[in-house]
């Protein structure tokens, strides 16, 4: 066992405060994983998502548990970030699920409809957050020290990000199976994936139908694209991506590679231009995800079209648009915001299907995180600290779960889920007086 830590807490904390980052703390401490992988020789130390239903290392979860960390244990966050590295493939490629101790856990993989690189990575990828996670770290730890230490490996999967995942040249990242967004049951998949019924069985034979064909190839890259039946440009994946392009610039200028600090601007200003020709539907003042190469609106109203909101520069008309929806009783602001359906959506299903398919309405941590930045940004503080608020008050009442009903506030999902810790990062950016 590792030194315990104590937190230090900001200047003039809050109760709330405090007792916030002490559950933090605990959850990403009671969480950890570490020990020496035998397969490939490494040592490992992570924090996985729920010792009950996620025992190994997810790409995003990790990002986010980094972020987390660097409030209340610095060092755990960097070792999140080291271990998440520690395979890269030489492409630059990360996967999105690290089995560290898989044969402890042989049981579970089962459950998982995931395509594997070799036994213990898998081939997939999952929102591209790594920038800011090594930024939170890196500011509130050792600085370009740290910076030094990963920017190479950071670097090279956002190479392979633009090279491998950009196939029209247009700068916006392509997905080609719906588990690659981290929301793998969104309703917005269910026409590619021919889903007519709502059930379990339904949709794991959707996702057979998509997944499939990439076996015929290996699931070689070029040749899942040229299928051509799940090639998606989704608008949280690419906002995420624009927001880290422009934190990976800042990372560069930071450490004196003003070239390639340039080079992640230019690419962040294409993508963006793109993702507001292809995705922005100025009728219904929404962004919708692009299909295939023919550009097919993925016309479902999920908390995915509110997302560019997060991008500082978003033309003031678009912010304004975005916000009506999100404060639209109707639509997202329910007694539990930010619900990941609209909730006039026919579509909308406040808890779970069959107790697996999720992102189909329940309120989730890490996308009021988002969304609530973006209302920061775009001058509705207000907003962003009732966000806050509501979503403390889910944690304080049913502790850290995997995801919330927005309406009754019922937690639901794997327990003691430590990617909803980033609540720590939200509470404390919306208690600043000027709301940065």
């Amino acid at each position: 066992m590792g030194k315990e830590v104590s937190v230090q807490y900001p200047n003039n904390a809050s109760a709330d405060t405090k007792w916030l980052m002490d559950e933090v703390n605990a959850i990403l401490e009671r969480n950890r994983q570490r020990g020496n992988a035998d397969w490939c020789g490494y040592d490992y130390d992570f924090t996985c998502p729920s010792f009950v239903t996620y025992p190994f290392q997810w790409f995003w979860d990790s990002c986010f548990h980094a972020i987390s960390a660097s409030h209340v244990d610095v060092q755990k966050g960097e070792l999140e970030i080291k271990s998440l590295l520690k395979n890269q493939h030489p492409d630059g490629f990360v996967s999105h699920v690290t089995f560290w101790q898989r044969d402890a856990f042989e049981e579970m993989v089962s459950t998982y409809a995931i395509a594997f690189r070799n036994r213990y990575l898998s081939d997939e990828m999952q929102p591209p957050l790594l920038a800011e996670a090594v930024s939170a770290i890196a500011s509130r730890g050792r600085g370009i020290e740290f910076i030094n230490e990963v920017l190479p490996q950071v670097k090279a999967f956002y190479e392979w990000l633009h090279t491998v995942r950009n196939p029209y040249g247009d700068g916006l990242v392509r997905v080609v199976q719906p588990d690659e967004t981290g929301i793998d049951h969104s309703p917005k998949w269910d026409g590619l994936m021919q889903i007519k019924k709502w059930t379990v069985d339904e949709f794991n034979a959707g996702w057979r139908r998509i997944c499939d064909p990439y076996n015929a190839f290996n699931r070689n890259p070029k040749k899942m694209i040229e299928l051509n039946h799940f090639v998606v440009a989704d608008v949280m994946t690419n906002t995420i991506y624009i927001e880290n392009l422009r934190v990976l610039a800042d990372l560069c200028t930071q450490v004196g590679d003003t070239a390639s600090a340039a080079k992640y601007i230019k690419r962040a200003t294409n993508a963006k231009k793109s993702l507001i020709d292809l995705c922005w539907d100025e009728v219904d003042g929404l962004f919708f995800d692009a299909a295939n190469k023919e550009n097919i609106p993925l016309r479902i109203n999920t908390f995915t079209s509110l997302m560019p909101l997060l991008l500082e520069d978003l033309d003031p008309i678009m912010a304004k648009a975005l916000i009506e929806h999100i404060t639209n009783p109707d639509e997202y602001w329910a007694p539990y915001p930010i619900p990941s359906v609209a909730m006039n959506e026919p579509t909308f299903m406040p808890a779970t299907v069959g107790n697996i398919l999720v992102w189909r309405g329940p309120t989730w941590i890490n996308s009021n995180w988002y969304l609530a930045r973006g209302l920061i940004r775009h001058g509705r503080t207000d907003l962003a600290r009732i966000i806050a608020n509501k979503s403390l008050e889910l944690v304080r009442k049913h502790g850290f779960r995997e995801y919330y009903n927005p309406i009754t506030s019922e937690g639901h999902g794997a327990p003691d889920f430590s990617w909803s810790t980033i609540l720590v990062d939200l509470f404390l950016i919306t208690r600043n007086s000027d709301g940065s």
